[in-house]
């Protein structure tokens, strides 16, 4: 199993963004030269804590600064973007890289960003289908117009096409099982998310899996899972390390969409509420819930989120040095 890197460069009050990304792109350099395996971008528009809005800009950023880590999104929210403007910025960014870069995408769930960008919610996932297409279609090569979708453009090609020579592979974001059944036709990975259990993985991954039998696609050879990571000398400093940032994400960003979510979010709570869904813990401990994480899923590849709002830079820094270590522990 392969570890990568997640960021979203999220900022806390009295933090900047021009820091945070800074800070990031001295610890990707770091990565890349660490034998990393991966380094994808999360994005969220009009957010207060300042969440990457263009994340193939900032693979390309990575890509510069870097040599052989592939680069990518995780994810961008292809509805709220015209398509063909998708599909340059993802060849550029191939190019650049020399054939690294993999395209995530999703649907989103913040009515807000479509209000932000004038997209119908409504009719998301109509838009988020034509637009997989168009997308797919650009990069192969094809020539592409589209009269009647959201996005209506005529004659669409993509110059300079992408450099890998298989193509750029298609990642898809998914928590529910209609997602997974889009998966199953056009996508090439599904990222598994983050705040989904490990039972409940097991079971949608057999979901898709017959799903994907069932539309005479060949298996998927890449099975990436997202999680939120953390390593510190002890579980225990690494939970008190950690928990601040996981109030942040789960208590505020992300509360809608986790109803359990303890009222009382003490550290003690926090770590009973994600036992099965949160790798947080000393170099042994986190490796031994990403061995158990692929012994069950047949994981290939852990995209592990541990910079986050209210975490101390040098804790950063040592948890990156730990996730080395847990590598060579997983190896």
């Amino acid at each position: 199993m392969k570890i990568g890197l997640h960021y979203s460069f999220q900022v806390a009050p009295g933090e900047t963004s021009e820091s945070v990304i800074r800070n990031g792109l001295e610890d990707i350099r770091w990565a890349d030269a660490n034998g990393f395996s991966a380094i994808v971008f999360a994005s969220h528009h009009f957010f207060d804590d300042c969440w990457v809005p263009r994340p193939i800009q900032m693979a390309t950023a990575a890509a510069a600064v870097t040599r052989n880590v592939r680069v990518g999104t995780d994810i961008i929210i292809l509805p709220l973007h015209h398509p063909v403007a998708v599909a340059e910025e993802a060849a550029l960014c191939d190019v650049i890289s020399g054939g690294r870069f993999i395209l995530g995408v999703g649907l989103g769930w913040q009515e807000g960003e479509y209000k932000g960008f004038g997209v119908p919610y409504r009719q998301r996932a109509r838009i988020y289908e034509r637009s997989i297409d168009v997308v797919k279609r650009l990069l192969r090569g094809e020539t592409v117009s589209d009269h009647e979708g959201h996005y209506k453009f005529e004659g669409a090609r993509v110059r300079p096409p992408p450099a890998n020579p298989r193509g750029v592979p298609l990642w898809m974001g998914a928590k529910v099982e209609a997602a997974l059944e889009r998966i199953a036709r056009v996508g090439d990975a599904w990222v598994m998310s983050p705040g989904i259990p490990l039972p409940l993985l097991a079971h949608r991954q057999r979901f898709l899996k017959e799903r994907i039998e069932a539309a005479c696609r060949a298996p998927f050879r890449e099975w990436p899972l997202r999680r939120e990571c953390f390593v510190a000398e002890t579980d225990t400093k690494a939970w008190d390390l950690y928990a601040p940032a996981l109030r942040h994400e789960y208590g505020i960003v992300y509360r809608s969409l986790y109803p359990d979510y303890p009222e009382n979010d003490s550290t003690a709570n926090l770590r009973a509420w994600g036992e099965n869904t949160f790798v947080i813990g000393s170099p042994e401990t986190v490796a031994e819930r990403l061995r158990e994480f692929g012994r069950v899923l047949g994981t290939t590849e852990v995209l592990v989120r541990y910079q986050l709002p209210h975490v101390p830079r040098g804790a950063l820094t040592e948890c990156l040095a730990g996730l080395k270590d847990v590598m060579g522990r997983i190896a």
